[in-house]
Order: structure tokens, then C-alpha cells, then sequence
């Protein structure tokens, strides 16, 4: 029988050949995944199966670098994805991200109000962008997003993203597409394929701009402008690209979404990566709604 440290190796690389076949964790990503479970055996005298709260602080106790905080929680997170797919939940039960505070959660949640005027402002490449912030998606799937990628003669119409981690490949194929976003794409993708058949080159990225003659896909910051601009237009705020996905997880946990359809929209890895993520969220956007609550009443009866 392996001993401990044989293990975690063993069942490290398991768990990796499975989340490659789902075009996850691919090249350099992966490797460091594997080397971090290797040291882990190292580390604690037990098994992934039988890992308890007291082992989880025990590795972090061997985590060091710049922003320790939120390079622990990073590993708290990979952990909570192996051990999980082992069967063994105790990074998600014991709440121990809870004491590595992100960075991220400071990110706002754009109220739904804001992201309305956004999108019926957005005009041109605006739209796009717009249109795939507000169904949840990430910017760095918006960057990757490839014409190819959208299926709009399948029945439902379909689309694939290319997550963070996935080198630039498809990791999640199928995804529905709503509505308004199918609405923007029937516009877009016919003016897009005009353009290709003037262009000399054509990267075939879903949000591209012209670089003299070629059509090329477009940096963060160019999609940041192209967000900003039709935030300008609204007359809101400059909401950042995020606190869209974030508040789309949270109007559909609101509105009375399970954990699990949550999860599916936001392509987490498992829907108690989205409680994690969620929950929060909605609690701080309650808690706020109570506090008006308070609010002493105005002359004509308005709080």
C-alpha cells in the first residue's frame, strides 16, 4: 500500500488528468498544482481522504511569499477542489477561507438598476462587452471569446467559454445563450464577418478591433475603455468589469436560483465553490436593504 506522501502524489495527478480532460488546469498551472500536493505529503502525516482542519493549518503554516494572505487563500482554494474531488469536504465545511480575506470581495456589486442603464446605453462594440459582462461572464472570457465559439444555429443557440487556466482553450462548451445576448449577437456577427472579408488577417476573436488592415483581438484595457464609455453614456458610475459577474450571481441567488443553477451560470467547479463566493454577497446586499429600514421618515412619508 502507498504511504502518505505517495498519496498525495497519486491521487494529485489523478485528479489532474481529470480536470485536463475538461481543458482545465492545462501547462504550467497544473504542474505547480501537483508539485504543491507533493510538498503537502511532506508536510502532514495523513492522507488526502482523512485531511482535518488542523492539517489545513498545519500547511498553511508552510506558505510564504509576498501577500501571504491571499496566496494561502489561493492554495485554500486548490485544496478545497482536490480534497472535494476525493470526497473529503473540510476546506468548505470547517470555514477556514474565512480567515484569508480577497482582495476581490471588495470588488462592488453593481446594482441592477446601474447595470440596466449600462446595457441600454452601450452602443456598438459597447454592446458586446456589455452584453457578455451581464450574463456573469469573466474578462478574461470576454478577451478570449472566438466567433467560432458561438452556435447561434443550434437548438437552444449555444456558446463555449474559454475560462482563466485553460490556455486560451475551449474548457466549457454548450452554454445557452439568453436572449438579449443572442439579440446582440445577430447584429454583430454579420457586420464582424464583413469585416473579416476586408481584412488581410483576421485573429477571429469575438471582441477584435482594426490594426491597419488586420482585425485583432483587444487588450483589458481596451475592453475596460469600451465598458467605461458606455458607463459614461448611462450617467453611472464606473462600475469595473467583475462587479457585473458578481451581481448577476447575486440577483440570481435572489431571485430564487438554487446553488447549483448558480453555480452552472458562473462555471464554478462545484456549487460549494459558489456558496463560498455567493453568500456573501447577498448577505452584504441584505444587511444593507435592512439598514434603510431605519432611515427616519421624510416630510410626504418617504424614508
Amino acid at each position: 500500500m502507498p504511504d502518505t506522501g505517495e498519496r498525495w502524489v497519486e491521487e494529485g495527478y489523478e485528479w489532474l488528468e481529470e480536470k485536463r480532460s475538461k481543458g482545465k488546469y492545462l501547462g504550467r498551472h497544473g504542474d505547480d498544482a501537483t508539485r504543491f500536493f507533493r510538498r503537502c505529503g511532506e508536510w502532514v502525516s495523513v492522507t488526502p481522504l482523512k485531511v482535518r482542519e488542523d492539517d489545513l493549518w498545519e500547511i498553511l503554516g508552510h506558505v510564504r511569499g509576498r501577500g501571504a494572505s491571499k496566496t494561502k487563500l489561493t492554495y485554500l482554494r486548490l485544496l478545497g477542489s482536490f480534497l472535494s474531488w476525493r470526497g473529503n469536504w473540510i476546506v468548505q465545511e470547517s470555514g477556514i477561507t474565512a480567515h484569508f480575506p480577497n482582495r476581490a470581495l471588495n470588488t462592488p456589486v453593481i446594482t441592477v438598476e446601474d447595470r440596466d442603464r449600462v446595457l441600454n446605453a452601450a452602443q456598438g462594440l459597447e454592446r458586446i462587452v456589455t452584453a457578455l459582462y451581464g450574463v456573469g461572464r469573466r474578462r478574461v472570457e470576454v478577451i478570449r471569446a472566438r466567433v467560432e465559439d458561438f452556435h447561434l444555429d443550434r437548438d437552444p443557440a449555444s456558446y463555449d467559454v474559454r475560462q482563466k487556466g485553460g490556455r486560451d482553450s475551449v474548457t466549457d462548451a454548450g452554454m445557452e445563450l439568453t436572449p438579449s445576448l443572442l439579440s446582440e449577437l445577430a447584429w454583430w456577427l454579420p457586420l464582424r464577418a464583413e469585416w473579416s472579408s476586408r481584412a488581410t488577417s483576421d485573429s477571429g476573436h469575438l471582441v477584435c478591433r482594426w490594426d491597419g488592415d488586420r482585425l485583432v483581438g483587444v487588450s483589458y484595457q481596451y475592453a475596460d475603455r469600451l465598458l467605461h464609455s458606455a458607463e459614461d453614456r448611462a450617467g453611472v458610475r464606473r462600475w469595473p468589469g467583475h462587479s457585473f459577474r458578481r451581481g448577476t450571481a447575486t440577483l440570481l441567488r435572489e431571485r430564487g436560483a438554487d446553488w447549483e443553477d448558480v453555480s452552472g451560470a458562473l462555471l464554478h467547479s462545484s456549487p460549494e465553490t459558489t456558496r463560498q463566493y455567493v453568500a456573501p454577497l447577498v448577505r452584504r446586499h441584505r444587511v444593507a436593504e435592512a439598514l434603510r429600514l431605519i432611515e427616519p421618515a421624510r416630510p410626504g412619508g418617504k424614508p
